[in-house]
């Protein structure tokens, strides 16, 4: 399944607006203003919640709650020794890596992709394609996605990045 995740350019909070090769609307994605830490909410097209993003307040290292009616999935960021993380879902044995900065990454369950997302060609603004192995496998992976997204809007990695 190819989807098309384009980030809203000029709006007071981030959003993200998900469609299939066709245009079509699949997910939309929303953070919160006004709420205890940063949040994403996830919609299908005609806005029924499908799932919640947030971050953990109390947690030994940086955990992140992915929240939806199949249930909660923990995300955990693991720092490397290339000083690039990867985020490690535990419970559908998900790891996503690659390179943060040009966007040229994978979700990987084992030694099998689960979802490939890499800048979508001959696009404007912050324009991502995403491959996902199944449609079952589309809302987690978008959402292990935008908890990259929101980790990295946190604070730059290293000092020079500053």
């Amino acid at each position: 399944m190819e989807l098309i995740i384009k980030k809203a350019k000029i709006t007071a909070l981030e959003k993200y607006e998900v469609t299939d090769s066709k245009g079509n609307l699949v997910f939309g994605v929303k953070g919160e203003l006004i709420s205890v830490g940063k949040r994403f909410r996830i919609n299908d097209a005609s806005g029924k919640e499908l799932a919640e993003i947030s971050k953990k307040k109390i947690a030994v290292r940086d955990t992140y709650v992915i929240s939806s009616k199949s249930g909660d999935i923990s995300v955990f960021r693991i720092d490397t020794m290339r000083k690039v993380p990867e985020y490690r879902a535990k419970e559908p044995g998900w790891t996503l890596k690659g390179d943060f900065t040009k966007k040229d990454l994978k979700i990987t369950e084992g030694l099998h992709t689960v979802a490939h997302i890499r800048p979508k060609a001959l696009s404007f603004g912050e324009t991502l394609k995403m491959d996902v192995r199944s449609e079952a496998e589309a809302l987690n992976a978008v959402a292990l996605f935008l908890v990259s997204q929101m980790d990295a809007s946190k604070k730059p990695e290293k000092a020079e990045e500053k």
